[in-house]
């Protein structure tokens, strides 16, 4: 799990340096799930009122690995947990990845908007 957060969304698109790195962080659905992380994501990811959190993007370690062994070159894409005092589900995709595997990774990965009661003004 990605959070997105303003400076990497236009509204419209996710900025794929959101995945170029180095050590992008991500957080595991596997600790805690998909409706805590937005909780989690405002308190320690949002530094209002410029950085904001707008979206999260999910995507399998497997389906990342893929998509880098895929890649033209390959390249090898991994995740290893890195636990940090406000998120025990943080980890990190170690090094940096270029803005075709970045953009192939957006591509493939599932957005996720934020629940209704977190967006003034929106309803379901």
């Amino acid at each position: 799990m990605r959070a997105i957060c303003t400076d990497k969304w236009d509204g419209e698109r996710i900025s794929p340096s959101a995945f170029t790195g180095p050590d992008t962080s991500v957080s595991r659905l596997a600790v805690f799930p998909l409706e805590d992380h937005w909780e989690l994501f405002r308190r320690g990811v949002q530094r209002p009122p410029e950085r904001l959190l707008s979206l999260m993007v999910e995507i399998g370690v497997g389906k990342l690995a893929q998509l880098g062994q895929t890649h033209s070159p390959p390249a090898e894409i991994t995740v290893e947990a890195d636990a940090v005092e406000w998120n025990r589900a943080h980890a990190v995709m170690p090094g940096r990845r270029s803005r075709g595997i970045a953009n192939r990774i957006l591509g493939a990965a599932h957005r996720h908007l934020p629940p209704c009661e977190a967006v003034p003004g929106r309803t379901r």
